[in-house]
């Protein structure tokens, strides 16, 4: 039995976190005596289409494992199952990953056989052991953790398998990955001037003991303690990886790869305080510096210098909003004090913190965006060795299996039969939620005034800042964190305005070597307009009342003159219904699953089999 599994191409440029979806179903599979198991690394090594489907063809797989973790991949393996699918007819085709929360349009439109539901490690070994016998995919509807199409054309779905225990998750073994991909991707050297908010707000900085040092990366736990209603995955709770396990797997990469830096992958990390003591006794010992993420709620500033103690550099929250009835629609069980607080105790405690917003959500409106604003003006602000711009602002992106998916299919927004839904995975694919142009307009205000209010936050946000700490201090801050305008790789991970600043192109240097602005000419003619705006925040400010008509000429230049008339069509019109008739959100401030779930329901025509992924876990 010949098994592969495969990345997808997640970001224009290949992700620095390691697979370690994949890996563990490679690992599971290995343990349960299946050793002629392949990974092949698409998203890593990134081959042309072409180059993946003639391995694959010359490999032969009889089960090729697809591993989709996120919806907007969904073009790649639309194309990746019908093409292996056609020249090896009898490989049986399973895709994994949060895109199975679209398993209808998957198995009805492309090539794949089985989605797995949820966790896959068991599931894929029963797979395996089924397909020694049979590859029909009628033939494994009594396996748990799948949705398929039985030999009557009816979409099945069987459950949940079980979840793992909390000691299992995330094993793999490291072997795997340096046969397949390149290791430098995964686990990068450290590089003092475009890393140096690694040490920058660190209390370990003694630069003796890091010189030579590598950036890891491991998770420690898995899942959330909140439903956010725009997050789509597949985890019921959270589960900690025990701390001794987790030390194990940490001093594995700290002596096979010199890791002196430590990225947690977490998103709710240490929400369970016992273990976060445990953790941080234990990871004092080993002489890190580590950064991570969580939520505000349940921080407090004893928490937060026990993490700086034992070697934590940096904080990141989701803080989503600044307003407290978005905070509600998001359902993300926190308050406008938490949010507030537990930036301002990780900064007043030496730690560096970012900022992370997502807008237009139903419900945002020009004063919950001004709430948003004070939000930002007092967490941004508060110190002055603190860039202003360490911000990153998506939009509210609309994937299969979450709240504010259904909400935009009730609207319309999103096409209720097969293949309305395909349409918009197929125009959201390999984008970002960071992408003004594929995002949906959830709001009841035109999509030109919501384009707005991105650069609007960060325009008000940067002209607090100049007017409490000074202009010098501005740009000092400015030059430091993106390395005088020196062009880096983009991390994939932050919106704009801090993606500005990982991308922000060439600076200039005269005879002296002495750094030297770029012109604000010279930034709007080379089509950098958001990097003017965070580079000449005296004169954007001055300008904030035409940000209309610059979103507007943005969107001409960049998506054409049909999509921008568009735009203005749907503005004027809307400036002519307000006169007769007033606005306001009518569903009410509340949880957009409550919203959904009562007060619209189950949209006419929904298949039975699919409530239960499109509802989410």
């Amino acid at each position: 039995m010949k098994v592969m599994i495969v990345t997808t191409p997640i970001r224009p440029t290949p992700s620095g976190f390691p697979p370690f979806g994949s890996l563990t179903l490679v690992k599971s599979l290995r343990d349960s005596g299946y050793d002629d198991v392949e990974f092949f690394d698409i998203d890593g090594n990134r081959p042309s289409f072409e180059q993946v489907i003639e391995y694959i063809g010359e490999t032969r797989p009889d089960i090729l494992g697809i591993s989709a973790v996120v919806s907007t991949a969904y073009d790649y393996c639309k194309r990746l199952s019908l093409a292996v699918k056609e020249i090896l007819p009898d490989t049986l085709i399973v895709l994994g990953g949060n895109m199975g929360a679209s398993a209808n349009v998957l198995l009805r439109e492309t090539g794949v056989g089985l989605v797995v539901l949820g966790e896959g490690e068991r599931v894929f070994v029963n797979i395996a052991r089924r397909a020694e016998q049979t590859r029909a995919p009628a033939d494994f509807k009594d396996i748990l953790g799948l949705m398929l199409i039985d030999e009557n054309d009816t979409l099945i779905n069987t459950g949940y398998e079980g979840a793992l225990p909390a000691d299992q998750l995330y094993d793999i073994d490291w072997d795997d990955l340096e046969k397949s991909s390149d290791m430098g991707l995964y686990i990068r050297m450290h590089d003092e001037n475009a890393d140096a908010g690694w040490t920058e707000y660190s209390s370990h900085i003694d630069e003796t003991r890091r010189q030579g040092k590598r950036i890891g990366l491991l998770y420690a736990s898995k899942g959330c303690v909140s439903r956010c209603t725009f997050c789509h995955r597949w985890d019921k709770g959270i589960r900690f990886i025990p701390v001794p396990i987790f030390m194990q797997r940490l001093d594995e990469i700290i002596e096979r790869y010199n890791v002196g830096f430590l990225q947690l992958a977490d998103e709710n990390f240490g929400t369970d305080k016992r273990w976060l003591k445990e953790f941080c006794a234990e990871i004092k010992k080993r002489d890190l510096i580590w950064r991570v993420g969580t939520r505000a709620k349940g921080m407090t500033l004893e928490v937060i210098e026990m993490m700086r103690d034992s070697g934590c550099a940096s904080i990141i929250y989701g803080n989503e909003t600044g307003s407290a009835r978005m905070l509600e629609i998001m359902e993300k069980k926190v308050s406008i004090e938490d949010n507030y607080n537990a930036v301002k105790w990780a900064l007043e405690a030496g730690l560096g913190s970012k900022v992370q917003l997502v807008l237009g959500m139903p419900g945002e409106s020009p004063e919950t965006i001004k709430e948003t604003i004070e939000f930002c003006k007092f967490t941004n602000t508060i110190l002055a060795r603190q860039n202003p711009n360490d911000l990153s602002i998506n939009y509210a992106q609309a994937l299969p299996g979450t709240p504010l998916y259904e909400f935009a299919r009730s609207k319309k927004l999103i096409g209720r039969d097969l293949a309305g839904e395909e349409e918009y995975l197929l125009k959201i694919s390999d984008r970002d939620a960071h992408d003004e142009y594929t995002t949906l307009n959830f709001t009841d205000y035109p999509k030109l005034i919501c384009e707005t209010w991105r650069p609007l936050i960060t325009i008000v946000v940067n002209k607090y800042y100049v007017d409490k700490f000074g202009l010098a201090q501005y740009h000092s801050v400015l030059f430091r964190d993106t390395d005088y305008f020196r062009k880096k790789d983009e991390s994939g991970y932050f919106a704009n305005p801090k993606r500005i600043m990982e991308t922000s192109g060439r600076g200039q240097v005269d005879d002296g070597k002495e750094f030297i602005m770029p012109s604000l000419l010279n930034m709007v003619v080379s089509g950098r307009w958001g990097l003017a705006l965070i580079s000449y925040p005296n004169m954007a400010y001055r300008m904030r009342k035409a940000l209309l008509l610059q979103v507007l000429i943005k969107d001409l230049k960049d998506y054409g003159l049909a999509h921008a008339a568009g735009l203005s069509r749907e503005y004027l019109t809307y400036q002519v219904a307000r006169v007769f008739k007033p606005l306001g959100f009518k569903e009410g401030y509340k949880s957009l699953r409550k919203i959904v779930d009562t007060d619209i329901g189950t949209l006419p025509g929904d298949i039975e089999a699919m409530n239960a992924l499109r509802k989410g876990r």
